[in-house]
């Protein structure tokens, strides 16, 4: 099998050692085990060897080196092939600053092939005067420690996540990172501020429900284990920001890492701008809760479930990106206009349906007239002896179908509490035994799961009403 050069990944972290005044980067290595060769052991089983080289330069002087070797596990023919995985700690000078390098070498010990990786280190400083902050170690997974991995951190197996990619299904987003010299800077037993959340990049906007804010003690190191639920969180490029402020409020030190999502069960709307359209005036934010709410009846699957995470969300500029989109996608030339003409039917239906606290188009009545459009024909009979109150409406034409009919009831006997009990239009619906749910109500031994013959008419008037509408 033809394979390529040696295929990794590489991140890595910078972090201090207070007590002995020691910085220290942690890398973190991913090697593609179906990238690699194996060499046959004896026992009719194989093994890959790679041998690892780290160089942290500043201009041509080297100031750390390392160099190991990396085995994976012993084979068998049928087993599956595993990523070779690792974490190396190399101390680092105390300052880093501009002009420091870092290199990888990885070299296959068996195919002799080899990657080299290099690129400027992050500058970092940690003086003991003031308080500073790790960077921030992003994780897909954080558990108990087992004691022989070396992912462990303060009791805890911290998996790194090495693209900083959260895709489908990595709906959780840990981050471990460890404050420095609080006590130093504020004195023993002092109370302050450690506030994280995420912001879009572009922006620097806050996503409002990925916010949150923890009270501190001081002390020399304080490791720090969060996380966020990024399961409504838009496909796009964000930050996590770390922030440490004191009793003032007053920013005293801050940290960022960057991380992409990637969420097809949500639109990104992150390129739709509304500057300069008539979204660019809805800044009221329950009013604007409510135009979006109110879309639900003509809104597909996926869009009632992005409404519903911009509305939990609460970002206005992504509800207005969101409001906007939906509407250019109805009527790309005249958004506004199509708006403006839907509301006007949702203040009908409003009118018409709504009931207590419950607008028109909460209701089915109100879905089915904002979904389909007004009836051609529509029969309510309110009472009628031994039978639920209930309603028939006629589409004399529906998308190219004729005839189409809906049959709605109100079992709770609220005048205006109906749903739809039976239709002939396709994706609604349709129930045979809608006669025998309706005439229920007077007869609270029927059996309305019971099949209706062939042609049987149960109750007269509805029967003639949804056959013959008028």
């Amino acid at each position: 099998m033809a394979r390529a050069n040696v295929n990794l990944i590489l991140d890595y972290s910078t972090f201090y050692l207070v007590d002995k005044d020691q910085p220290y980067i942690e890398f973190y290595l991913s090697i593609n085990g179906n990238s690699l060769y194996y060499e046959n052991t004896e026992d009719q089983k194989k093994q890959a060897k790679v041998e690892i080289t780290y160089l942290i330069q500043k201009g041509e002087e080297v100031v750390a080196f390392e160099k190991f070797r990396l085995n994976s596990p012993v084979y068998g023919p049928e087993d599956a092939v595993l990523d070779l995985v690792d974490m190396k700690r190399i101390s680092v000078p105390k300052s880093i600053n501009e002009g420091y390098t870092y290199s990888l070498i990885a070299r296959d010990l068996v195919s002799g092939q080899s990657v080299e990786y290099e690129e400027k280190l992050r500058e970092n400083d940690f003086p003991k005067d003031q308080i500073s902050i790790s960077e921030i170690l992003l994780s897909n997974n954080v558990m108990a420690a087992s004691g022989n991995s070396f992912f462990e951190k303060n009791g805890y197996d911290i998996i790194p996540s090495f693209t900083h990619f959260f895709g489908l299904g990595q709906d959780k987003l840990y981050f471990y990172a460890e404050i420095y010299n609080s006590s130093n800077v504020l004195g023993a037993d002092q109370k302050f501020l450690l506030e994280f959340s995420v912001v879009s990049k572009d922006e620097q906007e806050i996503i409002s429900n990925l916010k949150a804010f923890k009270r501190l003690t001081t002390s020399p190191v304080i490791p720090v284990i969060q996380s966020f639920d990024l399961s409504d969180l838009p496909t796009g490029k964000y930050q996590l920001k770390v922030n440490v402020k004191d009793r003032e409020n007053e920013l005293i030190s801050s940290q960022e890492v960057n991380f992409n999502r990637s969420n097809p069960t949500l639109k990104d709307f992150s390129a739709v701008r509304i500057e300069n359209t008539f979204v660019d005036s809805l800044n009221n934010k329950a009013q604007l809760v409510e135009y979006i709410k109110c879309l639900s009846p003509i809104s597909s699957a996926a869009e009632l479930q992005y409404a519903k995470n911009q509305v939990n969300y609460g970002d206005i500029k992504l509800m207005q990106q969101y409001f906007l989109n939906f509407w250019k996608e109805r009527d790309v030339n005249q958004p506004e206009k199509a708006w403006n003409d839907y509301k006007n039917e949702v203040e009908k239906v409003n009118e018409l349906f709504g009931y207590g606290n419950i607008k028109g188009y909460q209701t089915e009545r109100g879905r089915v007239y904002l979904q389909y459009g007004p009836p051609s024909a529509m029969q309510n009979v309110p009472y009628q002896r031994d039978t639920y109150p209930y309603s028939v409406w006629q589409y004399y034409n529906l998308n190219g179908q004729t005839n189409r009919r809906f049959v709605f009831y109100s079992p709770s006997m609220e005048m205006l509490g109906y749903q739809v009990l039976h239709s002939n239009v396709p994706g609604e619906i349709q129930n045979p035994n809608w006669e025998y749910e309706l005439i229920s109500r007077g007869n609270p031994n029927l059996n309305v799961g019971a099949e209706t013959p062939d042609g049987a008419i149960i109750q007269q008037e509805a029967n003639d009403l949804f056959n013959n509408p008028r």
